[in-house]
């Protein structure tokens, strides 16, 4: 049963177009009629939890947000990742304004500058996800993909963080030479199966010149290991092309210090830009 206070105090901030127009989901999201997504401040709650360092290693603040904030998107860990800085600058705006400001050093003197982004530019510049899923192999094998969903984001992101400190973990003086080079191959093999695991997920079907049109991730899977890497490399760039992010991150900057100017990438990500 609907709460009458929440629905009559909760209203939506604004709405936002996604960059895959509501495509890729496991079950689409609800829009307006002009194709857009509901987007509601953040509470209290939501803000205690993007300052919760376990629940942003894990991906949990981030699904947590776009539920509260975004309702109408049922299952966030199955929406495309295209999306997702759409939908985060869409939250920040509406909890906190427009500006939004972020802190850049001067790659010339090394000054800290300050830069202001606008939410509603951000947000006005939005790109459209390719329509076209489709990828052909030279031997006429015909894959349909979709882009990577936030769940195969938030474990890549899991697996290099743990990547780096088995790096760091390399110095240790207790290991010898050999338990540091299997602890390496290790790593990188848990790496390399999670990659194929990731493409698995993002391949709809394939089909052979004188095959029937398969899905079955298993199948799909097991396909995938015997490949030639130049195979797989077209696959992987289809993906990667489809889960490109819908947002511009790349700006202008300009340093009080020395004047000089510079395009610099501005990292959009719930651990640094929920600060209010």
């Amino acid at each position: 049963m609907t709460n009458p206070l929440i629905q009559a105090y909760r209203k939506p901030a604004l709405y936002i177009p996604l960059p895959s127009g509501g495509r890729f989901y496991k079950n689409p999201p609800k829009l307006s009629i002009d194709n857009e997504l509901a987007v509601y401040a953040m509470t209290a709650r939501d803000e205690l939890i993007t300052k919760t360092p376990d629940a942003l290693f894990n991906g949990e603040a981030t699904v947590s947000l776009i539920r509260s904030c975004c309702p109408d998107i049922v299952d966030p860990d199955s929406l495309p990742v295209g999306d997702l800085l759409v939908i985060l600058v869409g939250i920040r705006q509406a909890s906190y304004g427009t500006s939004i400001d972020m802190d850049v050093k001067c790659p010339k003197c090394d000054e800290d500058n300050q830069l202001t982004l606008d939410a509603n530019v951000l947000l006005s510049k939005t790109v459209t996800t390719p329509t076209d899923q489709d990828v052909t192999l030279p031997s006429d094998f015909k894959i349909v993909c979709n882009p990577y969903t936030l769940r195969d984001r938030t474990l890549l992101q899991v697996q290099q963080i743990k990547q780096q400190k088995m790096i760091q973990g390399l110095g240790d003086a207790a290991l010898d030479d050999t338990e540091r080079q299997d602890l390496f191959g290790k790593t990188f093999v848990e790496i390399a199966e999670l990659t194929v695991a990731l493409i698995t997920n993002s391949i709809t079907s394939v089909q052979g010149k004188d095959t029937d049109v398969i899905d079955d991730k298993d199948t799909i899977r097991e396909w995938l290991q015997t490949i030639s890497k130049k195979d797989y490399d077209i696959i992987k760039a289809k993906v990667e092309e489809l889960s490109e992010s819908g947002l511009e991150t790349e700006f202008n900057a300009s340093c009080q210090a020395c004047e000089h100017t510079w395009k610099t990438s501005v990292d959009l990500d719930i651990a640094n830009f929920f600060e209010g």
